[in-house]
């Protein structure tokens, strides 16, 4: 079995970009996921609500909701918004976007990587995923019979990778759009050279840096599926080199349940980790440096050592969890937890102060991991906290479209 398979495409057509594409899911408050679906019946997110898109007295409705979503998928292809190859392809994505007063570009792979497989095989991950949350994916999966998000992977990179895809990206695109958040470009690959990519990439171990959900969930569909429905036995993927990923943090922001005051809280804090009040947003200069933002005041907060002796104890996000959002805010289970709110860095910290100031919580600003700390919790078979970081750019939604009946079709 190789790492990355072909498949028959769909890729959107650069006129429809900006009217069928949008960005991650959950990078929309559930008000603004509303606003557009009410008004654009073509854009992606129709086909990927959830149960907290529906009205109050119907959030129960799963088979509705994935009703729904299968409706708006075939809405899609009725206005003829994809280019359709029929011959198995893979595809080189590139994504360009502003940042920091510059620009960051990724070039990644996009195809299929294997759902299950033995040990030559290694796909490793470094997340804990909620099961709800990857069933109800799976159901989607199986019911849409489509896909578009892609699992995020990176990979060591090479001289020989880099070259080959280079000269791939020499030849005319299938889709060249931008605007002033993003340009993305999409060459498509088939024939030898999709042989050649995949031998290049045979002896790689592949890590997770975004879509774990998506990959368990896959893997349910494969569990619950028909004997020998091939398709279920890849899912998309796109492939980024090490050296290209931006990783940015997940700040915190959490209710106190005790309701206590802000001296109280500010003296508990204190009697946990070093803080000095600053005049200033706090933009941690290294791990280990956290900006805490109490009742409209700033302060430096410098966290203790770990309790702990694995890679996961070491970071900033597990010893902010194990000793203060745990003991102090009673923050037991950060996935799931009523009182916690995640603010991804793309957002910045002015989110973090308009949020404090609507609702008085505490705000905990974070340094980044890198991506070198990813990929060695994964090769160390250990699982970080929820919200650990964020990658960017994310892969737009509804850019490729991988169609589960075509793909059986081609085998």
């Amino acid at each position: 079995m190789p790492k990355l398979n072909p498949f028959p495409g769909l890729v959107v057509k650069p006129e429809w970009v900006e009217k069928v594409t949008t960005g991650p899911y959950d990078s929309y408050s559930p008000e603004q996921r509303a606003e557009i679906i009410s008004e654009n019946p073509l854009s992606f997110l129709n086909v990927t609500r959830s149960s907290e898109d529906l009205p109050e007295g119907q959030k129960n409705d799963i088979e509705q909701l994935l009703l729904e979503c299968k409706k708006s998928m075939e809405l899609l292809y009725e206005n003829d918004v994809y280019q359709f190859f029929d011959t198995p392809s893979l595809f080189i994505y590139k994504i360009e976007i502003p940042y920091n007063g510059t620009s960051h570009s990724q070039t990644g792979i996009v195809g299929l990587v294997p759902v299950e497989g033995n040990e030559n095989l290694q796909i490793l991950r470094h997340e804990k995923v909620r099961p709800e949350r990857s069933k109800l994916m799976s159901r989607h999966l199986v019911t849409v019979g489509a896909s578009s998000s892609p699992i995020s992977l990176t990979y060591q990179n090479d001289q020989y990778l880099e070259k080959a895809i280079n000269k791939y990206t020499l030849s005319d695109p299938v889709l060249l759009t931008e605007n002033e958040m993003m340009k993305q470009t999409v060459w498509r690959i088939s024939g030898k050279d999709v042989d050649e990519l995949s031998r290049l990439l045979e002896e790689k171990i592949l890590y997770i840096t975004d879509g774990h959900h998506r990959m368990a969930a896959a893997e349910e569909a494969l569990r619950n599926s028909v004997e020998n429905y091939d398709p279920l036995k890849w899912t998309q993927a796109v492939l980024f080199p090490n050296n290209e990923m931006l990783v940015l943090p997940f700040h915190r922001r959490v209710g106190d349940p005790k309701g206590r005051s802000n001296e109280e809280l500010l003296e508990e804090i204190n009697s946990v980790s070093e803080m000095t009040k600053v005049e200033h947003e706090v933009i941690p200069r290294h791990a280990g440096e956290i900006g805490v933002l109490l009742n409209h005041e700033w302060y430096r907060l410098t966290l203790p050592e770990s309790r702990g002796s694995s890679l996961v104890d070491q970071l900033d996000v597990s010893i902010l969890q194990d000793e203060i959002l745990g003991p102090i805010f009673e923050v037991e289970n950060p996935g799931t937890h009523k009182l916690i709110d995640y603010v991804p860095g793309p957002l910045g910290i002015d989110v973090v102060k308009e949020r404090c100031q609507s609702d008085s919580w505490v705000g905990f600003i974070l340094h980044p991991l890198t991506i070198d700390d990813l990929m060695a919790v994964a090769e160390a078979g250990e699982l970080m906290p929820p919200k650990s970081s964020y990658l960017m750019p994310k892969p737009r939604s509804g850019v490729f479209v991988r169609n589960l009946e075509r793909e059986l079709n081609s085998y």
